[in-house]
């Protein structure tokens, strides 16, 4: 929700620092859920557009029950022609975290830094 809903105000304004921008630079979503729909689309409260941050998207296929949030933002930002990276492993399950589980998905914070390098955002 961050990432696209940062110009809705969802209180009156304070002082000038409610004036700052509230949009991330960038997201990076691990095992996302609840973002998927019905009829295989995203949730509808999500408003998904070309100005939606850079996305990174870590998922396992054999996280069944999130799988479709992943696959389904991924598009929904590709067909708002959003800058989006996802890495997709065939295992690992959900809850991996940083953790060392012995598989190939714990390789994701590289892989996340090496997105960071190609968007700028870090040298």
């Amino acid at each position: 929700m961050a990432s696209n809903s940062y110009a809705e105000r969802t209180y009156p304004q304070v002082d000038n620092f409610d004036n700052a921008s509230l949009r991330p630079d960038f997201c990076v979503l691990i095992y996302p859920a609840y973002l998927d729909g019905e009829n295989f689309s995203i949730s509808p409260e999500l408003k998904v557009t070309e100005k939606t941050p850079p996305t990174f998207i870590v998922q396992t296929q054999d996280d069944h029950r999130l799988l479709n949030s992943s696959l389904f933002y991924y598009y929904a930002l590709k067909e708002a022609k959003a800058p989006v990276a996802m890495s997709l492993y065939p295992s690992g399950g959900h809850g991996y975290g940083l953790r060392n589980t012995g598989d190939l998905v714990n390789e994701w914070p590289f892989r996340v830094m090496s997105w960071l390098h190609d968007i700028k955002m870090v040298e």
